[in-house]
């Protein structure tokens, strides 16, 4: 799967994650859910985005191709 938008940012506890977005799968929304506990993980319906972890960074890097490059020459390009 491949990752519309991934940047750095917290969530509503401030707690270090990733704010991600990527195009509607059920089997990739259940991948994620799987990989990554509810207690590590926020979905934001209005924003349409997901809230995960940065503990989870390599659960990521293995769902999503494109997890590394848009995380982290993303932050190079500004």
């Amino acid at each position: 799967m491949i990752l519309r938008q991934c940047i750095r940012g917290g969530n509503a506890e401030k707690q270090e994650g990733f704010i991600l977005s990527f195009r509607y799968d059920a089997d990739t929304v259940e991948k994620l859910k799987q990989a990554i506990p509810h207690t590590h993980r926020e979905w934001y319906p209005e924003a349409k985005t997901w809230w995960v972890s940065v503990e989870y960074e390599l659960q990521l890097e293995q769902l999503f191709s494109n997890f590394k490059a848009l995380v982290y020459a993303q932050g190079r390009l500004w």
